[in-house]
């Protein structure tokens, strides 16, 4: 027989409170041993190695670490998908709360078009991010 846990609005609320320190501090437990441990055994990019170009994912690491800075402009800078990432977390954060204040609400498109659009869109972004560099 399955349980199915079942909490108060209160509880609820109390969890979504403590949901963003907790993700905050393990970002930086993590960006700290990421850093220390793995960075330095990390091989270049193999597309920029290879063509010289940037591929998508290139600078996500250095921007994830601005972020960890609050240097929003420096992490943007460095690869715009990374705070893009956020502001899906961040709304997703808000559906959350949203549906635990009992007002449910989709603020993220659920739609297939909308992540084709997503996936043009970072297409477009590695192109122009080529050229202007």
């Amino acid at each position: 027989m399955k349980h199915k846990l079942i909490l108060k609005k209160s509880q609820k609320c109390a969890l979504l409170c403590v949901l963003p320190f907790a993700a905050a501090g393990l970002l930086l437990l993590l960006k700290t041993a990421y850093a220390a441990f793995v960075m330095p055994h990390m091989p270049p990019c193999l597309l920029r190695t290879a063509t010289g170009y940037l591929c998508p994912s290139c600078g996500m690491t250095h921007s994830v670490f601005a972020l960890c800075r609050l240097d929003f402009a420096e992490s943007l800078r460095q690869n715009a998908l990374i705070p893009f990432g956020v502001l899906l977390a961040l709304l997703a954060y808000i559906e959350l709360w949203m549906r635990a204040l009992g007002r449910p609400k989709k603020l993220i498109p659920r739609r297939g078009l909308f992540w084709v659009c997503v996936l043009i869109a970072v297409l477009i972004y590695t192109v122009l991010r080529n050229i202007l560099n």
